[in-house]
């Protein structure tokens, strides 16, 4: 499971990432979520946001801050 959350520095962006970290070790995922701060990637895909989140490259949400068991959630649904 590739996760990767796109962010430009934001301080809700790096929560959201220290909860995905922790969702990610909860659930013993092997891989670990990327931090990219590099918009033009999403940018070049079509999709505007402050926060924009991937899981093997689909969209789970944008500009959005979920508490750690809603994350937990999204994640369990991919």
């Amino acid at each position: 499971m590739k996760i990767q959350l796109f962010d430009r520095g934001t301080p809700q962006g790096k929560q959201l990432f220290s909860n995905l970290e922790t969702v990610c070790q909860k659930l013993q995922i092997d891989y670990d979520p990327e931090y990219i701060k590099d918009m033009s990637r999403v940018i070049n895909m079509g999709l505007q946001g402050k926060t924009i989140l991937l899981i093997d490259g689909e969209v789970a949400f944008m500009d959005k801050y979920p508490s750690v068991k809603e994350l937990e959630t999204i994640i369990s649904e991919f």
